[in-house]
């Protein structure tokens, strides 16, 4: 399994990691608050040669393991399947965009008030809901895994549920942001700072040290990053 971590140095540059992830993966460096509501927008690819589940990100807390989480399911010949899991609920797969070699942003919003969320691809809605699990507000003090589902607090990953591809400019908010400001972020390619709690940058992350680092153009500048992987 590959997985290529993009660190934006500017609008037109990136650099690249490339990792194998059985136990390789990024942590974020946040401390996350409790929070009501909770935007999380990233650009991804997914090696189109890989199939079944894949977790993009995975949020625990000591007293919850599947916190928060956003999981595709990959079927050859079908539309990439992507769903969000909130306290251990699992939301509904939505169909997506072809299972291509090809960038597309990703945002999932959720908010406590009726449990409502909503995903969207390339800055238009996919689908909305609500009544996902609206007991209880997003735990604080978590951890925050890029690439693997966390079978324990912060641990315990497994090879066949990681997430093999591209990933690069994953911000978070704490607010659900409208479909108008999702469409715009996509048309500017730049996050909106209104209830900004992470900003995607190396520094913020504990990246592993053998990752092997290549500089690419930026993708959402329109250009595509060569690369290959085995699952």
């Amino acid at each position: 399994v590959v997985f290529f971590l993009l660190l934006a140095t500017s609008q037109k540059r990136v650099t690249e990691y490339k990792m194998g992830l059985t136990m390789k993966h990024a942590r974020l460096l946040h401390k996350f608050p409790s929070m009501g509501s909770v935007t999380v927008c990233t650009r991804l690819r997914f090696d189109p040669n890989c199939f079944g589940f894949s977790t993009i990100f995975s949020y625990s807390i000591k007293s919850f393991i599947n916190e928060f989480q956003l999981r595709a399911n990959l079927i050859q010949g079908k539309p990439v399947k992507l769903a969000l899991l909130v306290h251990g609920t699992h939301g509904p797969y939505e169909d997506t965009f072809d299972h291509d070699d090809s960038w597309h942003s990703v945002c999932v919003s959720w908010s406590q008030n009726g449990g409502r969320w909503a995903l969207f691809t390339d800055g238009i809605v996919v689908s909305r809901g609500d009544s996902l699990k609206s007991s209880d507000a997003i735990g604080r003090d978590g951890h925050f895994i890029i690439g693997q589902e966390q079978d324990t607090f912060g641990g315990s990953f497994k090879k066949d549920e990681s997430f093999s591809g591209s990933i690069t400019e994953l911000h978070i908010w704490d607010r659900v942001l409208n479909s108008s400001e999702i469409y715009a972020m996509e048309k500017d390619c730049s996050p909106i700072s209104s209830g900004l709690v992470f900003k995607w940058s190396e520094i913020a992350m504990d990246i592993d040290s053998s990752l092997t680092r290549l500089w690419r153009v930026n993708p959402c500048q329109g250009k595509s990053v060569r690369w290959r992987g085995r699952c």
